[in-house]
């Protein structure tokens, strides 16, 4: 159904069916009379899915849609793939995309053939080449996302075209699909979608990411898979996807941990952990250093610190005791006021007694100005306080250090090899920690100086030392990384 337009009906809506026209699969058109045109604006109508079918009795499904009446959008939409009869679109037990990032990670035909060492010299013949056998090509690992069951990998499509006249002897497709341990709703699709682009996103080092196809399939009472649907999401446009086998992390490069960096990365989003600005969008982007750029590498590289790092009451011996004493002089004062032997529970009573005492008098000073400026600026410095007591940790310059000296196996011969290519001498008492914290506090107080190297050169280091964390967190040997940020940085 590619080349024709998309046409048809959709429910739940308004009272009756209203029909809708897509001439490019992207954009949709409601269809009225010129009696209701003016009729019918109203309120808008947000719905995660929105039931319909088309024409040519294919059934439809709208994701993430937006209508008021006039007009229609939404972030993706399904239809059956056949109308013989149509599938019902309700659940589905795998779903499966194809497109240039997917060829890139997976090796493309490159590893599909394997050469024929048979003695003869490809100067008197074109050498010889066998498909390899399924099982070395295709892979399948279990994960868990966000609680269900599934199985993820990449396996190849080949059609064999021998028609005179056509240039290609075989046409190789690597697909990489999520199997489902039991069948899933469809409402599930846009989540899928997520997960894939996400870790495509992620393995490329680039936000440009793009399929050429997604489609979902059934078992049928023998087991075997059947295409049922035909998937589409709306992409921003970030430019031509350019990566190669030498900027891209592959199969190879992660091995049997597969599984598990997939749940890792699908599952951030609903951690709330998706912050990864930081990702260019494309190779002009990675090219360029900005104020904007380099303060979303800077929070992007403390999140993810204060995630997968130990905090530094647990590492610090000094600061625990001086964090604890200032606990202690509070709980032991309060003790003897209340003349009470101190217990767990009595510290912790104590300690949100303390913290509500606190905002009580905050109230009863807001309450006393007369401006509304002055009370809402007496609740955010109060706030602040409570939340700095609360999350003192690690600066961003002790972070940035710390990672540094954590992971020198794996970063010590990158950042030398960056130093010498941007020629920067890493020789003295020089604190790359100190130099990337002032910047970012900086552009963040908005009066940024001029970006010289060694802010690029920090700036690189950070972008690099955040994808050790994450790689490091699901298990991949400190030899893999080291490969990995090498092609990638």
């Amino acid at each position: 159904m590619g080349g024709y337009m998309l046409e048809g009906y959709l429910s739940g809506l308004e009272k009756n069916e209203i029909r809708f026209i897509s001439e490019n699969h992207k954009d949709f058109k409601i269809i009225v009379d010129e009696e209701h045109f003016f009729c019918l604006q109203h309120k808008r109508i947000e719905k995660d899915i929105v039931e319909g079918y088309l024409f040519n009795n294919y059934n439809f499904k709208m994701f993430g849609c937006i209508y008021n009446g006039r007009n229609i959008s939404c972030k993706g939409y399904i239809y059956s793939s056949g109308n013989n009869p149509p599938d019902d679109l309700s659940q589905f037990d795998r779903i499966m995309f194809t497109g240039k990032p997917i060829d890139v990670f997976a090796g493309g035909s490159a590893n599909v053939m394997k050469k024929i060492d048979d003695g003869i010299d490809w100067n008197e013949r074109l050498y010889a080449k066998e498909p390899r056998y399924w099982k070395e090509i295709n892979t399948k690992y279990p994960a868990i996302v966000n609680g269900i069951l599934c199985e993820v990998g990449i396996d190849y499509s080949i059609y064999y075209n021998d028609r005179w006249g056509e240039r290609n002897i075989g046409t190789c497709t690597p697909r990489f699909y999520i199997d489902f341990k039991e069948s899933v709703g469809i409402d599930i699709i846009p989540d899928c979608y997520l997960w894939v682009f996400d870790f495509m996103k992620f393995l490329s080092f680039r936000r440009n990411i793009k399929f050429d196809d997604i489609k979902i399939y059934k078992r049928n009472s023998d087991k075997k898979i059947e295409k049922t649907g035909i998937v589409y999401f709306r992409t921003i446009d970030r430019g031509e996807y350019t990566n190669s086998d030498l900027n891209t992390i592959l199969t190879r490069d992660i091995g049997d941990k597969f599984g598990e960096l997939f749940q890792y990365i699908a599952e951030r989003r609903q951690r709330d952990t998706s912050d990864e600005l930081f990702v260019p969008d494309n190779d002009t982007e990675y090219k360029d250093l900005t104020h904007t750029s380099f303060l979303e590498c800077a929070l992007s590289f403390e999140g993810e610190y204060d995630r997968t790092q130990e905090t530094k009451m647990e590492t610090n011996a000094e600061f625990q005791q001086i964090k604890q004493l200032a606990n202690d002089v509070v709980i032991d004062g309060s003790c003897k006021l209340v003349d009470q032997d101190e217990s767990d529970s009595l510290r912790e009573e104590l300690l949100e007694y303390i913290k509500k005492n606190f905002e009580s008098a905050v109230d009863e000073l807001k309450e006393q100005q007369t401006s509304k400026k002055k009370k809402d600026k007496i609740v955010k410095y109060a706030k602040k306080l409570l939340d700095d007591l609360d999350k003192i940790d690690f600066s961003l310059e002790e972070q940035f250090n710390n990672v540094l000296k954590k992971y020198k196996d794996i970063l010590n011969d990158y950042k030398n090899m960056l130093a010498q290519r941007m020629k920067i001498s890493l020789e003295g008492n020089i604190n790359l920690g100190q130099i990337f914290s002032k910047m970012r506090n900086e552009i963040g107080h908005g009066h940024p100086k001029d970006i010289e190297d060694i802010h690029a050169y920090t700036f690189q280091l950070a972008r690099c030392m955040i994808y050790v964390m994450i790689l490091d967190n699901t298990g991949i040997s400190h030899d893999a990384i080291k490969r990995v940020i090498h092609k990638i940085f």
